[in-house]
């Protein structure tokens, strides 16, 4: 592995990083609220179903490695603009966990990949990665767009015949059954993230080697693909561990109260909505944005007002800047640097 590798696969653990970390609240924040899991075995058990997800998804690249073999990732840019990309989306994330407000990396990711494509057609004149981002079509900006409001709706759909069916029996009963959902769902969260993950990880690895003449299909893995999976999978572990319980405090007490049957309609339609876009539609969905979408759609079933508005509203607001500020340091980050390519 040459030095310029090394350095993108150190970034891109450290994306993988961010994203465990940034991204452990959606799973665990609704169980650990409700005592369905504790602190400590919530973080964990997300933390191996996480690693475990994140090689599952990196394998099924493998799978769709036809869209990396354009002769326009060959080169320096490519791992130039990848590197870049992981910078950017790692600043943007530990801003947003510093302001205690839940994002999505797979949109800083996106954004910052783009505006590096925009910043070497403008100096080069060359289409960087024309295949990957072909497949970037309008059905991927659409599932990422349209994905919240989809949980959004479920959860308000199931919420009413949710509640009225599980609400029979004991008190007792009742929060136990609640509290098994959740920590069912924090199980299914992880292991859809992870899938999501890892695939997104995946994809940009799989560029850089390929872009270094690197052979790559299902039968021929190369040794590096190999061994920085396995250590993408462990810093997504590592980072799930951080917990990021500032913004696990803003999805629990800040934005919503929910009570626990509730709640876990909220946990169980995420995590159901990962693997659909993993599996059978192959799309990229934000966890984090249809985890908050969830959460909100499920409270505003109650009886009295419960979901706090003005914090809504701003975490809305920084989920709409994502994409502008990350393409834009994404383009600025490309021009400098693309002299050294």
């Amino acid at each position: 592995m040459t030095p310029g590798l090394a350095v993108v696969a150190l970034l891109l653990c450290a994306l993988a990083a961010m994203t465990g970390f940034r991204d452990a609240p959606n799973a665990v924040a609704l169980p650990v609220r409700f005592r369905a899991l504790t602190p400590r075995l919530a973080l964990v058990m997300t933390a191996l179903l996480n690693a475990v997800g994140a090689l599952l998804g990196i394998g099924l690249i493998t799978l769709s490695v036809h869209y990396f073999t354009s002769p326009a990732v060959r080169g320096d840019v490519g791992p130039l603009a990848v590197g870049v990309t992981a910078v950017v989306a790692v600043l943007w994330g530990l801003l947003l966990w510093w302001r205690r407000l839940p994002g999505s990396t797979t949109h800083a990711v996106l954004s910052a990949l783009a505006g590096a494509h925009l910043a070497v057609q403008l100096s080069l004149h060359d289409d960087l990665a024309g295949s990957i981002l072909e497949s970037v079509r309008v059905e991927v900006v659409l599932s990422l767009l349209l994905s919240p409001v989809i949980a959004w709706g479920l959860a308000r759909l199931l919420t009413g015949p949710v509640v009225q069916v599980a609400t029979t029996g004991t008190t007792v009963n009742v929060q136990r059954r609640a509290r098994i959902a959740l920590a069912v769902s924090a199980g299914a969260m992880a292991m859809g993230h992870g899938l999501q993950a890892g695939q997104r990880v995946g994809v940009l690895w799989a560029a850089v080697l390929l872009g270094s003449g690197a052979a790559l299909s299902p039968d021929a893995l190369t040794a590096e693909f190999v061994v920085v999976s396995v250590l993408f999978a462990l810093a997504i572990a590592l980072g799930t561990l951080g917990g990021a319980w500032r913004i696990a405090w803003t999805l629990t007490e800040r934005l919503v109260r929910l009570d626990p049957l509730r709640a876990s309609v909220a946990a169980v339609v995420p995590a159901g909505l990962l693997f659909v876009g993993s599996l059978v539609l192959h799309l990229p969905l934000s966890s984090t944005h249809t985890a908050t979408a969830a959460i909100v759609g499920a409270g505003q079933t109650q009886t009295y007002a419960s979901v706090r508005w003005p914090t809504v509203l701003r975490v809305g607001g920084w989920w709409l800047l994502t994409p502008v500020v990350c393409a834009a340091l994404g383009l600025l980050g490309t021009l400098a640097l693309l002299p050294l390519a």
